[in-house]
């Protein structure tokens, strides 16, 4: 029967606190049962405003109750959403209870779960039996609540459990007395429990974790045969900006701080601090770092060769930042330069800290630098007053007490076709040998050539060294030239001018060649040198010509996607460069600083790009080369798919050997697809003369199938004259095996010797919404194996477990 379809009525026997608003055209009714059965969309509201909508509902008059089913809807007097499949409405206890797969929305807050009660005359909501969600997190809470602090909505539950695996049973937990969630910001714990399932494995009192992953709690759990087992904890903040005098807050926090406290069972206990300017987005701009260590085992070597002089006080200060000048007073005399004062210094407490502590760094920077420099740029110039100090006394360095330059860019010359650059610099230069090497050196000096312990001793000293005393050793007894080369390995030093100025005049000829003649002219003014040398003048005269063509051929519509070409395009470049120098030549027993390392590689024929002044020297050399390119089209823009340069000199003048040609040297680089790619560099000698070496560098990165992924390299040196032969090859993979598990490994071979110098593997377990993963390596360090082993766990959306999983022996 119908009854006052579309209209809000009070049936016969209905509660009056309930209203119903009946949009269906079916009813029917039982006046002796007390008994309503509705069909077709119904809504039931309070006289508070609380409303149920469904598509079927039965009332019963004896029990007071409501019984709601078919895609049930509440919405409360405060916005809350509630969904449903069930809803029974006591009319007695003025309460709602939802069941079957309940969601709830309330702002950015999602809460589900099976049961929810709702009593609508207190506007109190008892969700015990739900999670929410708050992304990217999943909570789970004995009482939830939103709030409204300082107009930022929080969310605060009490006995509440977080986690971001998103399954039925979720494999961790991170559960405390109170949680407060603050969107997009933070998450504040009090009393917290980390479970992994249901079992806890750590415990805090307190932790507010960022959701930034560079802020927050961070722990690297493992063990290193030199450290024992470690546990790497840090904790970052952000300091400074304005606090807010009602609230307390902070705003406009600029500066990042990492605290470090790290526990080592055979070093002892270390702490420290990193301060960086969150602001300056500049990789090489480190800020401040501070670290100290109680070292239990100073002693304790990763090369098995004994130390001496080391104490039980290890540390490091650390201070690299960039303070731009641009004060107003400045502004108004300098209008268009930008000044700026650069602090690099690196305090250590010994020879032997970045090898025991910061292994990474020790791999790229054994004897870091320690320079203040005050620098002025233009669209022109480049002005620089450089201090280089010298705090480390145990490992060579030099300083600069300062060195002034200014160096002029390249650019046209009065308004003429002819362009102009060079530099001019004033230098008071002192270079000193190592402490810890000296008596190293010393030694190897004495020692017979066939004694055991030289290649001992040898491997201890840094590149330079190695190498000076490896000449020294090679020549005959009174050689004219060991004075100078032993007094470059003691003390080194002198004051110096230096001036140099190219000119050069590109110009197209024919449209078809392009052609760039140059002519330099330098001075040099040495005094007060170290040693036997006396004060001394040089004249550099320079004369070059660079000279270029370039073809190309359409290759017409070269199509296949398996390799990645879409049309063919090459260009070949056939290029010509002659380079002279004459200059006059330092006396042998000059005790040189700014020189040349040993290297594979050919040396720069643009005498500006030479920064070795000392080891500026005759060279009349002409290089021949052709560029080849094969481009293609991707994203829209022209890609190079292969390309390669060939190149070899001829030596009018060799500076270096006394060769006539050179290696022939090949550079080639292809990228046919983002899954593959390779490099390989080569240089074999043309000719048959003593001077003649051979290296190949090759690498290629190659993902067959999107779970499997490795790249192989191979390094080969032959018969260079002053670089020990090598032959290596790394390798290294991932495999995932599939959904839940993957594996990588790592290894290292050097074939002249047959020794596998390092090896890594590393095994990975996904967890869904965490990663957990364990790594040993091992490391033959000639004298001594080395060992290592870590435990990451990486938390994919909730950085307050993140672990930056690094395996590293180095």
């Amino acid at each position: 029967m119908d009854l006052f379809p579309g209209a809000t009525n009070q049936l016969p026997g209905t509660p009056k606190n309930l209203k119903i608003v009946r949009t269906g055209n079916t009813n029917t009714f039982d006046l002796v049962e007390q008994v309503y059965n509705f069909s077709g969309p119904f809504e039931v509201e309070t006289d508070n405003g609380m409303k149920l909508r469904s598509s079927k509902a039965v009332w019963k008059g004896k029990e007071n109750k409501f019984y709601i089913d078919g895609d049930v809807k509440m919405t409360t007097k405060q916005g809350t959403e509630v969904f449903a499949d069930h809803a029974v409405a006591d009319t007695q206890t003025e309460s709602v209870t939802l069941t079957g797969n309940v969601s709830v929305y309330r702002g950015n807050l999602l809460q589900r779960g099976d049961e929810l009660v709702f009593f609508w005359k207190e506007e109190k909501m008892d969700a015990s039996g739900l999670r929410a969600g708050v992304d990217p997190f999943l909570l789970e809470a004995g009482r939830f609540s939103v709030e409204d602090r300082d107009g930022k909505q929080v969310y605060v539950g009490h006995d509440a459990g977080v986690t971001t695996h998103d399954v039925e049973e979720p494999g961790f937990w991170l559960r405390a007395k109170e949680t407060t969630i603050y969107p997009d910001d933070k998450v504040v714990f009090k009393n917290l429990r980390l479970y992994a399932g249901e079992t806890p494995i750590f415990w805090l009192p307190y932790l507010s974790q960022p959701l930034d992953g560079d802020l927050g709690y961070h722990f690297v759990p493992g063990a290193r045969s030199n450290w024992g087992v470690f546990l790497l904890n840090s904790y970052g903040i952000m300091l400074g900006g304005n606090p807010d005098p009602k609230t307390g807050e902070t705003d406009n926090e600029w500066l990042l701080s990492r605290w470090h406290f790290d526990m080592r069972s055979r070093r002892g206990v270390g702490a420290g601090v990193d301060l960086l300017d969150s602001k300056e987005h500049n990789p090489n701009l480190t800020g401040l770092s501070i670290y100290y260590a109680n070292d239990m085992n100073p002693d304790i070597s990763r090369t098995g060769l004994p130390r001496t002089d080391v104490g039980d006080d290890r540390y490091r200060f650390a201070f690299q930042q960039s303070f731009p000048l641009d004060f107003k007073e400045l502004k108004k005399v300098d209008k268009d330069g930008e000044w700026r004062l650069d602090a690099n210094l690196n305090i250590l407490s010994d020879n032997y800290y970045l090898e025991d502590f910061e292994p990474e760094i020790f791999r790229t920077d054994p004897s870091p630098d320690n320079t203040i420099g005050l620098y002025r740029r233009d669209d022109g110039t480049l002005f620089s007053a450089l201090a280089r100090i010298r705090p480390n006394e145990f490992y060579r360095s030099d300083t600069r007490a300062p060195e002034v330059a200014l160096d002029f860019a390249r650019r046209p010359l009065f308004d003429l076709p002819i362009l102009h650059e060079g530099s001019i610099s004033l230098s008071f230069i002192e270079e000193e040998i190592g402490s810890a090497t000296a008596s190293t050196i010393h030694s190897l000096l004495r020692l017979p050539t066939n004694d055991p312990l030289v290649p001992v001793l040898l491997s201890q000293l840094p590149t330079y060294e190695r190498q000076l005393i490896q000449q020294i050793r090679s020549l005959p007894p009174g050689s004219p030239l060991l004075p100078g080369l032993i007094n470059q390995l003691d003390s080194p030093g002198y004051n110096r001018f230096h001036t140099y100025h190219e000119f050069s005049m590109p110009a197209n000829i024919g449209g078809w060649l392009s052609l760039t003649p140059e002519l330099g002219i330098g001075y040099s003014r040495y005094w007060d040198a170290d040693g036997p040398s006396d004060s001394m003048d040089r004249i550099h005269l320079t004369a070059g010509a660079e000279a270029s063509m370039k073809f190309s051929k359409d290759l017409g519509v070269v199509q296949n996607r398996s390799i990645g070409l879409d049309g063919l395009l090459h260009v070949i470049q056939p290029y010509a460069r002659f380079s002279y120098v004459s200059t006059d030549d330092l006396d042998p027993l000059f005790p040189a600083v700014d020189r040349e390392t040993f290297s594979t590689r050919p040396q720069p024929l643009s005498v500006p790009s030479f920064t070795a002044i000392d080891s500026l020297r005759d060279w009349n050399i002409f290089r021949f080369g052709v560029r080849n390119k094969l481009i293609t089209k991707r994203d829209g823009q022209s890609f190079d798919w292969l390309s390669m340069d060939t190149y070899i000199d001829a030596f009018i003048t060799d500076p270096d050997y006394d060769r006539n040609l050179s290696n022939l040297y090949n550079d080639l680089r292809w990228n046919p697809l983002p899954w593959f790619g390779m490099t390989l560099e080569t240089q074999f000698p043309v000719i048959d003369d003593d001077a003649g070496f051979s290296e190949v560098a090759a690498r290629a990165r190659f993902m067959p199938t999107e779970n499997l992924e490795f790249s192989i390299g191979h390094r080969l040196l032959d018969n260079h004259p002053v670089l020990p032969d090598s032959q290596r090859v790394d390798f290294r993979a991932f495999a995932r095996l599939n959904d839940k598990w993957g594996v990588g490994f790592f290894q290292l071979w050097e074939l002249d010797s047959g020794t596998l110098e390092v090896q890594q593997y590393t095994i990975h377990r996904d967890f869904n919404s965490w990663v957990a993963s364990m790594g040993i390596t091992q490391r033959d360090n000639q004298f001594k194996d080395e060992f290592g082993v870590i435990f990451s766990v990486t938390l994919k959306e909730f950085p307050s477990g993140s672990v930056p999983f690094r395996l590293d022996a180095q």
